[in-house]
């Protein structure tokens, strides 16, 4: 059994608590990157018809916001928890363009290449030995040009760790977050291309007035959450 199987059914609830001190919502940080997704996607390409390949899609909070901002996309949505799978596939039902599948954590299922592969706050629950094969995997299903999008939480900010001690290291105590320099090393030895990082979420909600000027912090290494953009 997956580690989070025994937490499909709650795991908003155990988010919730953990993530209390930044003041916000679970589920506004599940729209914040896809946001940033939908911004990256229309900078870089059109975003018509596009297939999405969500890595790791939990519960499927996700999806929906996806469909919101980029309602043309097709997503495929996998993870390792089949009992995360089944709450997903139920709670998006309504959508006829996504669809979700359980996998083992290294074979992707079938054998179609994406437009784009996100990947949020996964990889620091994969154990370290498995990244190199996990992203070989990743980059294998990856159309040429294409995009991979993986956010991950920031280490060096201490209201992350103070988190991940809450919340990831309790549900998965193998979890181990991974600093964006070792995560860009990783990128590159995999054969992904030009990765370009970002920082996010600097303010919590009761500064959240301030929360224009992220856009100007982006390069500062402080912000709670990191993402890298790097094409096949």
């Amino acid at each position: 059994m997956a580690v989070f199987d025994k937490y499909a059914d709650n795991y908003d609830e155990g988010h919730k608590k953990a993530v209390s001190l930044s003041g916000y919502e679970p589920s506004y940080f599940d729209e914040y990157k896809v946001k940033i997704l939908a911004d990256i996607l229309s900078d870089k390409m059109s975003r018509n018809s596009l297939s999405i390949l969500n890595y790791g899609c939990g519960t499927g909070k996700t999806e929906g916001y996806i469909h919101k901002y980029m309602p043309d996309v097709s997503v495929h949505g996998i993870d390792v928890s089949e009992a995360s799978v089944r709450v997903a596939s139920m709670s998006n039902s309504q959508y006829s363009r996504i669809r979700f599948d359980a996998f083992d954590g290294k074979n992707i299922p079938g054998d179609e290449l994406y437009d784009v592969i996100f990947c949020a706050n996964v990889f620091h629950h994969i154990p370290r030995k498995e990244h190199m094969e996990s992203l070989a995997g990743i980059y294998s299903r990856l159309k040429v040009g294409g995009l991979f999008v993986i956010f991950e939480l920031n280490p060096i900010n201490p209201l992350t760790q103070l988190v991940a001690i809450q919340n990831d290291y309790k549900f998965d105590p193998s979890a181990n977050l991974l600093s964006p320099y070792y995560l860009k090393s990783a990128l590159c030895k995999n054969g992904f291309k030009n990765p370009e990082s970002r920082f996010t979420i600097f303010f919590p909600s009761v500064l959240s007035g301030l929360s224009h000027f992220e856009k100007y912090l982006m390069w500062l290494p402080l912000g709670a959450h990191y993402y890298y953009v790097s094409t096949k």
